[in-house]
């Protein structure tokens, strides 16, 4: 059987860039985009790094080696400068919150310190409120798209090859091969590969194998800010009432949940949101001039809030990898970098993400 890859990779967002680049060093990777490279990568998210989620700093799946995959994956792909080491500062916004940071700082030490209210104010003076804030010194922020290009740029150096503007019409199976029909414009062409990699991320509506898993999207919208007047060159990314990513002279802020939306459009109604619960943290985001507006789709296992990795239901060559919802950034490099592994034996995939279950 001649193939065409030993797996295509269908998807170049968050999810089909760490994919590609992992299995790029023994595989023969062909990805299929219907865009361009990272077109929905940044939309719902300004990329932070984050392992102490929610309100309460709940620890996320698999801590630490979530937190360890994102600059191991980066340094591999030459690229370590893209995840500088800034931490990432949790100030207390509600008074319930106190408590929780403090236990989570207690539980997890060498993860986490709580900065009692005069430490937040003599470092960052412009941060509210003062309540105290938890500190999580290897966390920090990264360019989701820039993550993305270079991740792809780093598969194509090993021989991957990187299709744009080539969207998948549909796939199948057969005893010897995985098979995709590939839009090509005023044709179509079948591509064959020993496996096939479904990480299309928000664009799983229009295929029913992929409904049929559970999925949800989420529509977010983040806001790009001139730094207001006196807010400091050193303040790290806040995560508190939403979130506040400094880059170079301007703030991105975030982030909103639609459950029900219609299109991708950012709208006003969020923006005031977004701006107004920022500058709980940050005062002055609220007034100062907009940039620029983004929105975008996470995409979540609506039963378990879980990604989703492995074979389909009765398929053993047609694989996917979604459902990274909120926490994408640090489970994508995760699964990314076991599943070369994954692939060989798809036994060994955990049952909390092995769609076989979903």
């Amino acid at each position: 059987m001649r193939y065409d890859a030993d797996v295509i990779v269908v998807g170049a967002g968050l999810a089909g860039a760490c994919a590609a680049f992992t299995l790029s060093r023994n595989h023969k990777v062909h990805v299929l985009e219907s865009d361009e490279p990272a077109s929905g990568a940044s939309g719902a998210a300004a990329g932070l790094v984050n392992p102490f989620m929610g309100r309460r700093a709940r620890p996320t799946w698999r801590l630490r080696e979530a937190l360890a995959a994102v600059p191991t994956l980066l340094e591999r792909a030459g690229t370590a400068e893209l995840f500088p080491d800034t931490g990432v500062l949790r100030p207390a916004v509600e008074p319930d919150q106190v408590a929780p940071f403090q236990e989570t700082a207690e539980n997890h030490p060498e993860l986490a310190t709580w900065l009692p209210p005069a430490a937040v104010q003599a470092r960052y003076p412009t941060v509210r409120p003062d309540r105290g804030a938890l500190f999580i010194p290897r966390g920090g922020a990264v360019d989701v798209k820039a993550m993305v290009r270079a991740l792809l740029d780093a598969a194509a150096a090993r021989g991957a090859t990187i299709e744009t503007r080539a969207p998948v019409l549909y796939w199948r199976e057969t005893p010897t091969a995985a098979v995709v029909e590939v839009d090509r414009g005023d044709d179509t062409d079948e591509l064959r590969a020993d496996r096939v990699l479904l990480t299309l991320g928000q664009g799983f509506p229009p295929f029913p194998e992929l409904r049929r898993l559970g999925l949800d999207g989420v529509k977010g919208q983040t806001v790009r800010v001139r730094r207001p007047a006196g807010c400091p060159k050193d303040l790290p990314p806040l995560s508190g009432r939403g979130y506040v990513v400094p880059d170079g002279d301007t703030l991105v802020l975030g982030s909103n949940y639609e459950n029900d939306y219609d299109d991708l459009t950012p709208t006003p109604d969020a923006t005031d949101y977004i701006r107004e619960k920022t500058s709980k943290m940050v005062p002055g985001v609220e007034d100062t001039e907009i940039l620029d507006e983004t929105a975008g789709v996470r995409v979540k296992h609506a039963e378990t809030n879980l990604p989703l990795l492995g074979p389909l239901r009765r398929r053993d060559r047609i694989w996917t990898f979604t459902a990274l919802g909120s926490k994408g950034l640090l489970t994508a490099p995760l699964l990314a970098l076991d599943l070369p592994s994954y692939l060989n034996a798809p036994g060994k995939i955990p049952d909390s993400v092995s769609t076989r279950k979903g």
